[in-house]
């Protein structure tokens, strides 16, 4: 299960930005995760509550956004939601299509004290 090890490292980047700016503790942590970024979401969960926290992240909240695959167009630049990485255009039905969104797994932001 490669969650536990993405919310691990989660935890270490928060953690370790928040000492650089001297807090003491770590009240949220937003997170987005496209649909297309290889993680089970269920599975994500499942690590976020049952992963070791530090007394920093010990009440932290957790907000994971699910970002919907969106693709545009080469060709006439149309965007559109999606489910697949091939996908053709709606509008012009080209193949030249490509993900703009939908496979990040990012820190968004983290609120801390």
């Amino acid at each position: 299960m490669h969650e536990l090890s993405i919310v691990s490292n989660i935890f270490d980047i928060v953690e370790e930005n928040a000492v650089k700016h001297q807090a003491t503790i770590i009240h949220e942590i937003e997170v987005d995760v496209g649909e297309l970024a290889g993680v089970e979401f269920d599975a994500l969960e499942f690590a976020l509550e049952n992963a070791p926290r530090s007394k920093m992240l010990k009440d932290a909240r957790v907000i994971i956004n699910k970002v919907q695959p969106t693709a545009e167009c080469e060709d006439c630049h149309h965007r559109f939601i999606t489910v697949e990485y091939a996908a053709t255009c709606p509008r012009c039905t080209s193949t030249r299509t490509k993900i703009i969104s939908g496979h990040e797994l990012k820190i968004k932001s983290f609120r801390m004290d």
